[in-house]
């Protein structure tokens, strides 16, 4: 506490950051780090009275390599970190203090103590990679690698969102007499909202009042609006938009519905009976420049829910469960580009790492590729996207001129695939969302292309109405219809058409 040259490194962190103590915490972490880094170089050199500047030296480095790795936890038997992220944050500081040193030292024109700090930073630049930060990243990624990626399930999400509100409906009504009500509500509408957006949890709890009454409403009779859809416009209606402070300063939205709306205004009728007058933020404790934490919340009401398994229920994986869905659905690149900016982040951020698990979507697509390359029969699949791929053992896929739709001119090709089941030796896998398919150990494939003049028959008005009411709900959330959905609604509606035809047209009139 009394080392001047990491009580520098504390101003000069305040100085970056402006006084902004939402970083206070990130400050003291830095600061303890280069503590415990100073406590290990005194034991590992024998120089218990030395600062951290008598280390910053090039004759020192040895034990500064030393001191990281034991701060670190590193083991030589198994060449691992205990805690990898230790050994790159030091490295990172030991050369932040190496600066500080040398920038006072020509404040002060003592060339000599300048160069000294200009050859410890040459030294960590050759050698503090092999020595310290290779095996640590090594270590990251291995775990990384092995550990096991488990997202939320839906019955759970559906479960902490009924909860909140069942539990909004029990306080709201003692809010504007009681403290702990009025709590409550403040901490119920933060997992909400939280839960809603899938936003960073940092960014939703520091929302202030003055994000809050900026909030605006889009307006649905501007004439870009009139290019959406009915529905789209009517989500123009009724939701509103903040806009809020996100990574790295990004201005990022957040939306709320009209019954979070409620709830807020509730909050903020009652606020001066239980808030300081200068916290600023909208999720306030009963303390000055305090606020509630939606880690917190989210792992206190994610238990008291009752869900399977609350340890999934945080904002991170809530993020990561809003990509994964998008990619089952296989949103266009501009809209991923438009989800992974209301997230807070960029597309190649979203692609690398709020994805889909890569173990399930090489089970379930590529794997599909290599199934068809083993049997030589890759380009009959030319122009069809991964996802509408299937290969079945007993499945005949033949377009006839019945089943073209009023989109095409002709049928392309007719492809049938055929397969020889053994005796034994089979396994299932999905094919589609409804279907599953047995792959024998024999499976031969033959295609067969057929390219001739097609009737085509038009969809009447009475066709399409049938269609687009039985799936409205798979229109809306923009998902084709499996095979067996399909097969059910032709026997119900008793339209004359193939269940291909129905999804071919569903796809081109609606999904588009």
């Amino acid at each position: 506490m009394r080392d001047a040259l990491i009580l520098k490194l504390g101003r000069r962190l305040c100085s970056k950051f402006g006084g902004d103590s939402q970083q206070f915490n990130y400050i003291r972490s830095k600061l303890r780090l280069v503590a415990r880094l100073l406590i290990c170089l005194r034991r590992v050199s024998g120089q218990p009275a030395w600062s951290m500047s008598d280390f910053i030296n090039p004759t020192q480095f040895k034990y500064v390599v030393e001191a990281a790795k034991e701060c670190a936890g590193f083991t030589d038997s198994k060449s691992q970190y205990k805690v990898p992220s230790n050994a790159l944050k030091s490295g990172a500081v030991l050369r932040t203090l190496a600066e500080i040193k040398q920038g006072e030292a020509l404040e002060r024109s003592d060339s000599a103590t300048a160069e000294t700090c200009v050859q410890f930073l040459k030294l960590c630049d050759l050698n503090w990679s092999c020595e310290v930060s290779s095996v640590a990243l090594r270590n990251i990624s291995d775990r990384k690698r092995t550990s096991c990626n488990i997202l939320p399930l839906t019955e759970d999400v559906l479960k902490l969102n009924d909860f909140i509100v069942n539990e909004v409906d029990k306080v709201k009504k003692d809010v504007d007499s009681s403290h702990d009500a009025f709590m409550t509500l403040t901490q119920l509408a933060l997992a909400k909202v939280l839960l809603f957006n899938r936003k960073r949890q940092g960014e939703v709890s520091r929302i202030t009042i003055a994000d809050y009454n900026s909030k605006m409403r889009s307006d649905d009779t501007h004439e870009m609006a009139q290019a959406l859809s009915e529905f789209e416009r009517n989500l123009l209606k009724v939701l509103e938009r903040i806009e809020i402070r996100g990574k790295r300063g990004r201005t990022v939205p957040e939306l709320l519905t009209e019954q979070m709306n409620q709830w807020l205004v509730m909050l903020l009728a009652n606020r001066e009976h239980f808030v300081p007058v200068d916290n600023p933020f909208l999720f306030a404790t009963a303390t000055e420049q305090s606020h509630f934490r939606g880690s917190d919340v989210l792992r206190k009401y994610s238990v008291e829910c009752g869900a399977k398994q609350p340890h999934t229920l945080t904002s991170t994986k809530l993020r990561k469960h809003i990509a994964s869905t998008a990619q089952v659905v296989s949103l266009k690149e501009n809209e991923l580009d438009s989800l992974a900016s209301f997230l807070g982040h960029d597309l190649r951020v979203h692609t690398n790492f709020y994805r889909l698990p890569s173990d399930v979507i090489e089970i379930a697509r590529v794997s599909k590729l290599f199934l068809a390359a083993e049997k030589g029969n890759l380009a009959s699949f030319s122009g069809k996207h991964l996802s509408d791929i299937e290969i079945g053992p007993h499945e005949e896929v033949q377009t006839s001129s019945d089943e073209c739709n009023d989109n095409d001119d002709e049928c392309e090709e007719s492809m049938q695939i055929t397969a020889v089941a053994g005796e034994s030796d089979q396994m299932e896998i999905p094919a589609d969302e409804n279907d599953k398919m047995s792959i024998p150990n024999t499976i031969s494939v033959s295609v067969v292309r057929d390219r001739k003049r097609a009737v085509k028959k038009k969809w009447t008005q009475e066709e399409k109405k049938k269609v687009a009411t039985y799936f409205a709900k798979d229109i809306m959330d923009r998902q084709l219809p499996g095979k067996v959905a399909i097969q059910q609604f032709l026997e119900k509606s008793g339209l004359q058409r193939s269940w291909t035809n129905v999804k071919d047209h569903i796809r081109n009139e609606f999904l588009k």
